[in-house]
């Protein structure tokens, strides 16, 4: 069995209307960069040559037009995932709340989208899903959280988790997001 697994991944065009949306037999080139209006932060700018149309790296995704570089994005994903709140956040990053608020909300939209793009590419066929449950304290050792989690059984990719409490309706949403 080949162990080694390819990392780079294909270039694809993201717009929908696109007769070439999500096709990896379209070409995609770079296309010049340009600066964002508020921080001055370089972005890439891609051609679609199937569809003859230009897009930035972030035009189709819920990150369109936010304040912000990917670092950022990065980092506060990250310190929402240690428990920080939004306004230490903001505070550690030197922005404000509300700006931090929308990176937040937007940033699982695009993970899941590339998670949905890399099971397409991979190619993944379920054969065997496998579900279990761990628990850990939040906060504090009063307050237990389950996290019920799917992967597929032979290649261990993961497929989706829920948070909750240890009961069937945690259950039946992570069935339900499957």
């Amino acid at each position: 069995m080949n162990s080694s697994v390819n990392t780079e991944l294909a270039l694809f065009c993201p717009c929908q209307e696109c007769d070439f949306y999500q096709k990896k037999d379209n070409k995609i080139t770079k296309d010049g960069s340009y600066k964002t209006k508020y921080d001055k932060i370089t972005r890439q700018r891609y051609y679609c040559h199937g569809g003859k149309h230009r897009f930035s790296e972030t035009r189709y995704s819920d990150l369109f037009q936010k304040q912000g570089s990917f670092k950022e994005y990065e980092m506060a994903s990250k310190m929402a995932c240690y428990g920080l709140s939004q306004t230490q956040i903001a505070n550690v990053l030197e922005r404000d709340v509300r700006t931090v608020e929308e990176w937040l909300q937007a940033t699982p939209q695009k993970s899941e989208q590339f998670h949905l793009f890399i099971c397409i590419t991979l190619k993944l066929k379920l054969f065997f899903l496998q579900m279990d449950e761990l628990w850990s304290f939040c906060k504090a050792k009063n307050h237990k959280l389950w996290v019920f989690v799917a992967f597929e059984a032979q290649s261990k990719f993961w497929i989706s988790s829920e948070l909750g409490s240890r009961t069937n309706h945690t259950a039946n949403r992570l069935v339900a997001q499957i």
